[in-house]
């Protein structure tokens, strides 16, 4: 995506102050609020659709100059750890929502702030329609296909798509001619070279390539056939796949 276009999609933080929304119960809140130690500088809150108010899951929260962020709970919490006192330059990101950047403040740890985001009823509508497509195409392969979505990168704890495969997808690695294989179980037993794409291009180095892409940067990850096949996609991505109506690219 192009610097201007990304531009076009920042707006600003509106209503930011000490969280007093009846959103959930206080019970519900205490059991869905994520934790961060008693002597960390944090920012806590709640990310919600600007319109409604209802709170948004699976957006991300991220601090400039941080590699981590938070993914927000069911119930919208999100809390950023570990960061150091002073105002920081804070990200929300969610597919189907115009991206958000405003100054927070550090707050004290009892403080919690609510972040609100403007949706885009044309993504949000493209999106399910793109979801549906990728879904079907799955389907019509003739091997097993594992998909993971930004939860499961964002939350997994590994950095890069190459460990969250290594380690959390199921699939078995040896190293190879100097990169690392996978083994293929189809008619012969044997270690193959993975072919990866990313945001459907075929990405020359294979698994050097996965070592690259961090697991924040994805929004969804397909694993076919053990692990020789192998699509990432990006945020940026497939925010522009929901704004055509992409159709994915068939694989045979």
């Amino acid at each position: 995506m192009s610097a201007s276009l990304r531009g076009a999609m920042v707006v600003q933080a509106v209503g930011i102050g000490v969280l007093a929304l009846g959103l959930v119960s206080p019970a519900a809140a205490q059991q869905e609020q994520p934790a961060c130690l008693d002597d960390e500088a944090r920012i806590l809150g709640v990310v919600v659709d600007a319109g409604t108010e209802m709170p948004l899951s699976d957006a991300h929260v991220s601090a400039e100059g941080s590699d981590w962020g938070s993914l927000t709970t069911d119930n919208g919490w999100f809390a950023l750890c570990g960061i150091e006192a002073g105002t920081h330059l804070v990200t929300v990101e969610r597919l189907g929502y115009a991206t958000l950047e405003s100054r927070v403040e550090a707050a004290a740890p009892w403080d919690r702030i609510a972040l609100r985001m403007q949706p885009d009823p044309i993504l949000l509508e493209g999106l399910e329609i793109v979801a549906d497509r990728f879904e079907r195409r799955r389907r019509g392969v003739d091997t097993a296909v594992r998909t993971f979505d930004r939860e499961d990168l964002v939350r997994s704890g590994y950095w890069s798509a190459a460990e969250f495969v290594d380690l959390q997808a199921g699939v078995v690695t040896t190293p190879c001619a100097g990169t690392t294989c996978v083994y293929y179980r189809g008619k012969v037993y044997g270690a193959v070279e993975p072919v990866v794409y990313l945001d459907e291009i075929l990405m020359p180095g294979g698994w050097f390539q996965l070592e690259d892409i961090p697991t924040n940067q994805l929004y969804m990850l397909e694993v076919f056939g053990g692990g020789t096949h192998i699509r990432a996609y990006t945020h940026h991505f497939m925010e522009y796949a929901a704004s055509v109506r992409l159709e994915p690219t068939v694989i045979r």
